[in-house]
């Protein structure tokens, strides 16, 4: 599945976007929510923290009712993941884990250094979005 989404967004590039053909596909075939996604990467809405000195990364999509946080290509803090994704298995990913995905191929995202020591108190504040 992974493989095929990959495929799908290679055409992405820092300026480009997903021409309609390609928007079709994503939205028929793996039922994803492309405008909602592309919105969301127009808006900077994807933020990518990484923690020095340790290099970790952390990737928050800032999404219509709060912040998610997101593991590239594998998980999202959204219900939607949770429903369709994990329990239906109607989809692959929610459009937070698609708009992060786009972001990164144009290379347009927020991003932040923060030291290790703020970890703990940033993981807090994001768990808080969850409850």
């Amino acid at each position: 599945m992974n493989g095929d989404l990959d495929s799908l967004l290679d055409g992405v590039g820092a300026s480009g976007s997903l021409n309609k053909e390609r928007k079709d596909e994503l939205q028929s075939k793996y039922h994803l929510e492309v405008d909602h996604a592309e919105k969301l990467v127009s808006s900077m809405s994807v933020k990518k923290y990484v923690f020095e000195p340790s290099g970790r990364e952390v990737w928050i999509v800032v999404g219509r009712a709060k912040e998610y946080f997101v593991i590239p290509k594998l998980y999202c803090q959204c219900d939607d993941f949770y429903i369709n994704v994990v329990i239906r298995q109607k989809k692959g990913w929610c459009y937070h884990l698609l708009a992060q995905a786009i972001a990164t191929r144009r290379g347009s995202y927020e991003s932040y250094r923060v030291l290790d020591g703020d970890f703990k108190r940033f993981n807090n504040e994001w768990k808080k979005q969850s409850v």
